[in-house]
């Protein structure tokens, strides 16, 4: 069994992170909320592992670690912090520490450090050889579901091609990122990257910012002006929700991908065009082609490779994930630090239907991280509507056998009702068990169950 030592004068972070390590059973887990006696005791007893908070007080991280290796010099110490530098992290891994973690971090990246630390294989994918296989971390995309991972796997295969990709799912779900990533994963991506929405603009607009204008050519026009096709040379080109450009449009974008060249408006000169054309929709085009609402030619064009990216709700893996990455950059960007979400809090993000997708999760985590007057966002900070809770709870039981549904749902009702009533009496046993007509034995015994923890 493996002796791990937590350090953190929070007993909120404590407690949060004996009941993460808690999981596994191959640990014991002592706990020490004091710098001065964490100090002691690494000097008298060796650990397998440290965790120690970076600053506590008089007494930091770096002196736990430094007690340490003095004692013990193969002493394997992680540091984490709600202060993350650089600084503080080079210095930690100068001092000897095995890895410096910025808070907030998700249980995911705790166990992967331990794991490294004990030697054992994670959970991540292998990495392979094949280049055209990889998967590959690009900045702004958070995942942890196997639909994303396949998705990623994908864009590492097209990306080094040279085909028309056409991106589809709802609004908010990241379309735009995903065609990013294919182009900074292609031959292209030294060259621009150029947007553009297809509903922003009126036409008469649309067009000429799309193919340019020559002087003259109508009321405004006092100069020649290169349209953004020719800024986008060489590189890639995005069209965002292609659905609703209009049908005259569609016309002039097919013979540009047809024929490889454009005419300014008011031009008389055709204009060799390279671009890589992405396009992306939260539409049906098929059906839009069936309605004579899309070019059926254009939709085949566009259409080569068809990458659908699911809504949040059907990857609810990436939910925390995402929480976390959106709460950090929050941290980093701002004075304020907020180390986590409550446990409740993470249930109902898990739990919730998220009809706007990613865009509203990271609208939400910014409206609890401002809101909120403590260093954990809880349930109530998160306004989500109550009716959306019961959908991942209905979602889960469909794939259980009753008595397995029945014994989840019973366990669920007792967490919440008891930590819920053990907040509203403020942690006294006794008065929640009279309220509440169960007896302390009971509240106690539910309690050390569930691990329950109701003392912020």
């Amino acid at each position: 069994m493996k002796k791990i030592l937590i350090i953190d004068d929070e007993e909120d972070m404590l407690q949060s992170l004996r009941k993460i390590l808690s999981q596994r059973s191959a640990y014991h887990i002592s706990t020490v909320n004091d710098g001065k006696q964490a100090l002691r005791q690494v000097g008298l007893e060796k650990f397998d592992l440290i965790i120690t908070d970076l600053k506590m007080g008089e007494t930091t991280g770096i002196d736990i670690l430094k007690a340490a290796l003095r004692k013990f010099p193969d002493a394997k110490v992680i540091i984490i912090s709600g202060y993350g530098t650089i600084e503080a992290s080079v210095e930690a891994m100068q001092e000897g520490a095995f890895d410096f973690i910025e808070k907030p971090f998700t249980s995911k990246k705790l166990f992967s450090c331990i794991d490294r630390v004990f030697g054992q294989p994670t959970e991540a994918k292998p990495a392979s050889h094949d280049v055209e296989t990889k998967l590959v971390d690009l900045p702004g995309i958070i995942y942890d579901s196997k639909q994303m991972s396949d998705i990623m796997l994908l864009v590492t295969k097209i990306a080094p091609g040279d085909l028309n990709i056409l991106i589809t799912g709802e609004s908010g779900t990241g379309k735009e990122l995903i065609a990013r990533a294919i182009h900074n994963l292609s031959k292209r991506s030294m060259h621009p990257f150029v947007p553009v929405n297809c509903g922003a603009l009126p036409e008469s607009l649309f067009e000429s910012e799309l193919f340019g204008h020559e002087k003259g050519a109508f009321t405004g026009a006092i100069k020649t002006k290169p349209g953004l096709l020719e800024f986008a040379n060489q590189g890639t080109f995005f069209f965002d929700e292609i659905g609703d450009l209009s049908l005259t449009l569609q016309v002039k974008l097919l013979r540009m991908l047809e024929q490889r060249q454009i005419r300014r408006v008011g031009g008389q000169k055709e204009i060799d065009i390279d671009v890589r054309i992405i396009a992306a929709t939260n539409k049906e085009l098929s059906q839009a082609v069936k309605e004579n609402k899309f070019r059926e030619d254009l939709y085949y064009r566009l259409n080569t490779i068809q990458i659908e990216i699911p809504p949040l709700r059907e990857r609810r893996d990436d939910i925390l994930p995402l929480a976390y990455h959106f709460l950090s950059e929050l941290c980093r960007k701002n004075e304020k630090i907020v180390n986590r979400f409550s446990s409740e809090a993470e249930e109902s993000l898990k739990g919730y239907n998220w009809p706007g997708n990613i865009r509203e999760l990271q609208n939400m985590i910014s409206r609890a991280y401002f809101l909120t007057s403590s260093r954990v966002i809880q349930k109530a900070d998160l306004p989500l509507p109550m009716s959306e809770q019961s959908f991942f709870m209905d979602r889960r039981m469909s794939d259980l056998s009753y008595s397995k549904a029945k014994q989840a749902i019973l366990e669920k009702f007792e967490i919440e009702f008891l930590t819920n009533q053990l907040r509203k009496y403020q942690g006294n046993i006794s008065l929640t068990a009279a309220k509440c007509g169960i007896d302390r034995r009971s509240i106690h015994r539910l309690i050390k169950k569930y691990n329950i923890v109701y003392k912020d």
